[in-house]
């Protein structure tokens, strides 16, 4: 049952209020009357820029459009929005020229939403598109106009998103965002169904967990992104960072987040194809295919270093007969071309894999050009318990002296990993750092 909903206007601030029965709300804005609503649209409609519309218990079924500066604050689990349309497949791109079902359309600067739950599968509607057991009404959760222009200071937080074809929370329009504390399940539509993600923007993404998503967590094109303390699983890639830099700004950090269970060949955190060193710092990833790796790069001597990580292969589901990778370092661009790579590995623990460390870089070909030059330098890491310690390819530089290879005696003595190709070892350190 839905309750009812008081848009209360004091000195031209608006508070709205929507399913607030009895004693359970006592407001803290005074009026003498307000205006009753029973939905958000027009109370979106009627308010002032600025304000606050408190939104109670109840689930509203609406696509919601934010066009001025506003806040939304609901009950957490207790104000549930979902699709009032269902158009979870459609084209061209993530809007579909204006076709698609969002949940919230952002089109304005300054515009926080918080303690909301979005439900992407409306009970009343039938899509016939279901993934993890749903009926998907909802092509996106919230996501900016970037077909209207550029919209900055959009904050998320403390939201449930669950259940949407392609985007959960999207900031698509180049400008300036802070998603955190948000928890985001089941966006694996397609193959480019993305739970959080930037585009040509800045920002944070903190302390959100994510679960069963094609792509949890990305930014493409960015001109500095934060990704910190996120916790994700059983999704198809953790975080990643693609093209930062190509647009100006500062490299992305990648830091403090847990990542594991990922889906069958699916990747923990990777850098693509960088114009500025991202940092990858003190991340956790158990049972990923390939726990961290660096793909090409597009700037001579720009490329991520990689610090303090802790990389585990146990248990990660892979189709590959060689195993699992606790770091790969490839000018191959996933298909798209190549690239000279450059990559640092300080201080992280890399166990339980098929190939700890591997290093390759594409082979040039009567008639080709040449297929870039693949760089490493890795001092002071925990390589162990792996099938093979370090793997660096024909034509690779792989400079991996000062680290621990599971015994005193070095890499391929004893109960060490091994140490083959064109990796250069020694001197080894002769106890665990």
């Amino acid at each position: 049952m839905r309750g009812t909903f008081r848009l209360l206007l004091v000195g031209g601030v608006v508070a709205a209020f929507l399913g607030v029965t009895g004693s359970a709300w006592a407001a803290k804005t005074v009026c003498s009357k307000g205006c009753p609503y029973t939905s958000i649209q027009p109370a979106i409609n009627a308010a002032s820029p600025g304000a606050t519309i408190t939104i109670g218990s109840g689930t509203y079924a609406e696509n919601l459009v934010v066009d001025k500066p506003l806040t939304l604050e609901g009950y957490g689990m207790h104000t549930v929005v979902e699709p009032a349309i269902s158009n979870p497949v459609c084209a061209p791109g993530s809007l579909c020229g204006g076709a698609a079902s969002n949940i919230v359309l952002v089109e304005a600067d300054n515009v926080t939403i918080t303690k909301l739950s979005l439900e992407g599968d409306n009970p009343g509607l039938v899509s016939g598109v279901v993934r993890g057991g749903k009926d998907i009404d909802a092509r996106n959760g919230i996501i900016t106009n970037h077909e209207a222009g550029t919209f900055n200071n959009l904050t998320v937080s403390k939201v449930k998103i669950a259940d949407v074809y392609l985007r959960g929370i999207y900031a698509s329009s180049t400008g300036t965002f802070d998603f955190n504390h948000d928890t985001i399940e089941n966006v694996q539509g397609e193959e480019a169904s993305i739970a959080m993600f930037d585009w040509v923007g800045s920002g944070t993404m903190s302390d959100n967990k994510v679960t069963s998503a094609n792509d949890a967590i990305s930014a493409n094109h960015s001109t500095g992104v934060q990704f910190l303390n996120n916790v994700i699983k059983k999704s198809g890639s953790g975080v990643h960072t693609d093209n930062n830099g190509d647009s100006g700004g500062v490299a992305d950090l990648i830091k403090g987040n847990k990542i594991s269970e990922c889906n069958s060949n699916g990747y923990g955190i990777f850098v693509f194809v960088p114009y500025l060193s991202a940092k990858v710092e003190e991340n956790k990833v158990r049972g990923c295919y390939i726990g961290l790796a660096a793909f090409g790069g597009a700037v001579a001597g720009q490329g991520p270093t990689f610090s303090a990580n802790k990389v585990n292969g146990t248990s990660a589901v892979t189709t590959d007969p060689n195993g699992t990778y606790g770091a790969y370092v490839t000018t191959d661009q996933l298909g798209f071309a190549f690239g000279d790579v450059t990559a640092t590995l300080t201080g992280n623990s890399l166990t339980h894999s098929g190939t700890g460390v591997l290093v390759t870089q594409t082979e040039p070909t009567p008639g080709q050009e040449a297929g870039g030059q693949a760089t490493v330098t890795a001092s002071g890491n925990s390589i162990h318990a792996n099938g093979t310690g370090a793997d660096g390819q024909t034509g690779t530089t792989v400079e991996a002296q000062n680290n621990w290879w599971g015994c005193k005696q070095g890499p391929n003595m004893g109960h060490c990993d091994t140490a083959v190709g064109t990796v250069d070892y020694t001197p080894w350190l002769t106890e665990k750092p």
